[in-house]
């Protein structure tokens, strides 16, 4: 009887010790998900002027991009605004977002140049 409660003792222990060792479970914060919303201008918008102004907001952490040119003055909150010189008709924009893990977000809008419209 004296053996086997020393047995259970030493289990007992031998249990206890090896839940102390092991190191604590990290659980991974997920990243945030990679944001872009252009403000101004509108989808499919008739403007009369050469030069726009595009602007817009993305993650604090992306560089954005305007049809391949790096826009410049993203604030620490996300918020950009560039000018963007179209050609008469439809010009094609494509702004991009683009974290430092490879994450990208991408908005596409037409926006009309017409002088005389």
């Amino acid at each position: 009887m004296r053996k086997a409660s020393f047995l259970l003792l030493v289990l007992l222990i031998a249990v206890v010790a090896c839940g102390r060792n092991q190191a604590p479970v990290q659980t991974p914060t997920p990243a945030a998900a990679l944001s872009l919303t252009v403000t101004s201008p509108q989808d499919e918008v008739v403007v009369k002027d050469a030069v726009i102004r595009l602007v817009g907001r993305s993650s604090p952490d992306a560089v954005v991009s305007v049809n391949g040119n790096i826009v410049r003055s993203v604030d620490i909150e996300g918020n950009f605004s560039t000018p963007v010189t179209l050609i008469e008709g439809p010009n094609l924009l494509e702004v991009i977002a683009t974290d430092y893990r490879g994450g990208q977000a991408s908005q596409v809008l037409t926006v009309i140049y017409a002088p005389q419209g």
